[in-house]
């Protein structure tokens, strides 16, 4: 099987198809929406879908897009993720494709990846006759923090044909161009956004004893829980616990009915991430119980524990290293605190989730008003999960 090689040039077919992905992803560029509103992008995916004449395009979960590929030759069915929305900032960094949109921009690669896997959509349609097994592409909306992946996945997604296997990749703004950062097992730690309300007793500040603070009850409840996440974190595991807003009262003498906090918690353990989830609301009832109070807890789980399955990191490594030792330098890849709904495919079904680097002169930091990159990158994206999904069935 090893001795398989594909009856065209991938490099020369990345080559060919690079203009056309550098206009796509600097079209979506231009042309950001946010999650769940990512309408003009789902029309104009699902065109180039169909005018390539992929089988199965349609559109799924709200405004992500689906297309079949199937290869003339047995293999495994792979699915192919890239998510398609924007961010809620302002551009500032000045280019000829810069946000149009007021507000809105890709500043965290979406464009790149779903300007990627149109390319790598083409290639792999034009390049039937020696394809092993079936493709499945995954245009996801929604990644940034309203459910995408979950969606399409309750859609049906992994079915008809099911899906072995699930491949992602990710733009990295902290690694220069031809690098690839890959790391097997937790690769993005779980996240679960939460805002927690306590009902106190609101009076007068100068007759504290008549009243029931919710601003003490929320110091406590800050101390309690992160007593409780130090000693958890003190074995090493990466669990972080982030305040980030403390909400209560509007003058300075009156103490108030209601306070609100909102945080996040993330983690790269699952029984831990819902050990602490259980203890929030055990402390919770704790301290409420303790001032004479009540409170409301309103969780919004982001995402679970992203882990890359073992087997198969093992094989799209080796797959880069033998096939494309000259154009990239697979490195390994931290674990990362920032969270990653494909998890929810890696939950589903053996997954990779690997990372490009982009930078050419030093790094660029995404989720920033001035992220930024060369659209020639693409280059990159494209030659490694094309060369992964043309050897995959050789690697056993």
């Amino acid at each position: 099987m090893k001795d398989f090689v594909p009856d065209f040039t991938i490099r020369a077919a990345v080559r060919k198809v690079l203009p056309y992905m550098m206009e796509m992803r600097e079209y979506f560029h231009a042309h950001p929406e946010l999650s769940e509103r990512e309408f003009d992008t789902c029309k104009m995916i699902f065109q180039e879908l169909s005018l390539m004449g992929i089988e199965d395009v349609k559109i799924i979960a709200g405004t992500g897009v689906t297309g079949l590929i199937r290869g003339e030759l047995p293999g495994p069915t792979l699915l192919l993720r890239a998510d398609i929305d924007a961010l809620p900032l302002a551009e500032k960094f000045d280019c000829p494709y810069a946000s149009l949109a007021d507000g809105i921009m890709h500043a965290c690669g979406h464009d790149g990846h779903a300007a990627n896997l149109l390319g790598t959509a083409k290639i792999l349609q034009d390049h039937r006759d020696c394809l092993r097994g079936t493709v499945r592409l995954a245009f996801q909306p929604a990644e940034e923090g309203s459910g995408g992946a979950a969606r399409m996945i309750d859609s049906g997604i992994l079915n008809n044909p099911p899906v072995d296997y699930a491949l992602g990749l990710h733009v990295a703004g902290g690694l220069p161009r031809g690098y690839v950062g890959l790391r097997s097992g937790e690769i993005n730690s779980s996240c679960d956004d939460f805002i927690i309300t306590l009902h106190g007793k609101g009076g007068h500040g100068s007759q504290p004893s008549l009243c029931v603070s919710p601003i003490q009850m929320g110091l406590s409840v800050i101390q309690d829980l992160q007593n409780f996440v130090y000693h958890c974190h003190a074995d090493g595991d990466g669990v972080i616990l982030t305040f980030g807003q403390f909400q209560s009262g509007q003058s300075p003498n009156v103490i108030p009915d209601t306070a609100e906090l909102k945080g996040t918690l993330r983690t790269y353990d699952e029984k831990k991430r819902h050990l602490i989830l259980d203890k929030m609301e055990e402390i919770l009832h704790a301290v409420t119980r303790q001032y004479g109070g009540t409170f409301d807890l309103n969780l919004a789980p982001f995402s679970p524990v992203c882990i890359n399955d073992a087997a198969a990191t093992e094989k799209v490594g080796a797959i880069l290293k033998e096939h494309c030792l000259d154009s990239v330098s697979v490195v390994p890849m931290k674990r990362g605190s920032g969270s990653e709904d494909f998890a929810y495919f890696a939950a589903a079904v053996p997954s990779v989730f690997y990372y490009v680097g982009i930078y050419k002169d030093e790094p660029v930091i995404g989720h920033s008003p001035q992220f930024h990159w060369d659209s020639s990158a693409l280059k990159y994206m494209c030659e490694t999960l094309v060369t992964i999904v043309y050897y995959f069935a050789s690697y056993v």
